[in-house]
């Protein structure tokens, strides 16, 4: 008897490792105003780690991302994984709130060059999907996708407009 695959939102739960990094990374960073001297910084962060946490709340899952860094950890605002409506509400940060735009819930957060987005995360299939929109430019949009592939978890990054993409490979560092 085969033994089933677990689903995505459950392998992901923990922590990972960064294996390899594939794509233009260095394009989708100058297209964001990331300086050059930093580009080159951040293009040899392979073995960075992210955990990843989950909480049933009122029935609905919510996913929390954090980046483990050297000196500190920078956690993302956690998400709701319903796609449903929901009233705003606050949360951690003055930044992270969620509300509701056409039937789907956004949530607020900063994103890693310190721009104010709105974030919509999703399950489609047996991937996870975010949709990432400047709040003041809602022209920029970023594509995010997680999917399991073999024993690692690839996080595929896109920016709508010119298609400029990079892969990152995790590798799973344990349990829960």
């Amino acid at each position: 008897m085969a033994v089933a695959e677990p689903r995505l939102t459950d392998y992901i739960i923990g922590t990972m490792k960064l294996t390899r990094r594939e794509g233009d990374y260095d394009a989708f960073l100058a297209l964001r105003g990331v300086p050059y001297p930093v580009r080159l910084v951040l293009q040899n962060l392979v073995g960075s780690t992210r955990r990843f946490a989950s909480e049933m709340k009122h029935g609905v899952l919510w996913l929390t991302e954090t980046e483990l860094g050297t000196f500190r950890d920078t956690a993302k605002a956690p998400v709701p994984l319903d796609g449903a409506a929901r009233r705003p509400a606050v949360s951690a940060g003055a930044m992270r709130r969620v509300a509701s735009r056409a039937g789907k819930t956004w949530v607020r957060d900063v994103n890693p060059a310190g721009v104010p987005v709105r974030r919509r995360w999703a399950e489609a299939g047996g991937s996870l999907v975010c949709e990432e929109r400047e709040l003041e430019h809602e022209d920029r949009v970023t594509r995010v996708e997680v999917a399991r592939e073999g024993g690692l978890v690839a996080v595929t990054v896109t920016d709508q407009a010119t298609g400029t993409s990079f892969r990152e490979l995790f590798a799973k560092c344990g349990g829960r």
